[in-house]
């Protein structure tokens, strides 16, 4: 099986000079750690976790990460500069290499991509993710979802 899973950093502060240094809040921390619980509870084992360099997202990919002992790996192609189907495609190359992989990024690009891979648009909160089945890239299957 071919495994994607798709995750919006969780909440971040407002509060830095530069948009890509917004650190995550508090409650950020809970929601990353909490996702990537449920989604091990849940029976979904990434083999590679790749994040947006952006801090929010590098920190919410650690600490959801931190879930399976994997360390996330920067890739500039999840900062936003992808459109959802840019996204969708990155994810399909990325599943050539390995069997399962975990993408971690910004809305309105991740809630897009889930939406493509659905039928139907979804809207990602902070923190939330989505698993689909992509071993048949022409019909993808909606595994779980981790939605507040």
């Amino acid at each position: 099986m071919k495994t994607l899973i798709l995750m919006r950093h969780a909440q971040a502060s407002f509060s830095a000079e530069i948009d890509g240094e917004r650190a995550l809040t508090p409650t950020g921390k809970e929601q990353a750690e909490h996702t990537g619980l449920i989604l091990k509870q849940a029976g979904f084992t990434p083999q590679i976790v790749l994040c947006s360099p952006l801090l929010r997202a590098r920190q919410s990919a650690q600490l959801a990460a931190h879930a399976w002992n994997l360390s996330p790996l920067d890739a500039r192609e999840l900062d936003g500069r992808l459109s959802a189907a840019g996204l969708v495609d990155f994810a399909l190359a990325q599943l050539k290499k390995q069997d399962a992989v975990m993408l971690v990024g910004h809305n309105p690009n991740v809630s897009l991509a889930a939406g493509i891979l659905s039928g139907s648009f979804i809207s990602f909160r902070p923190g939330d993710a989505m698993v689909f089945d992509l071993t048949h890239p022409d019909e993808p299957k909606r595994l779980f979802q981790e939605l507040s």
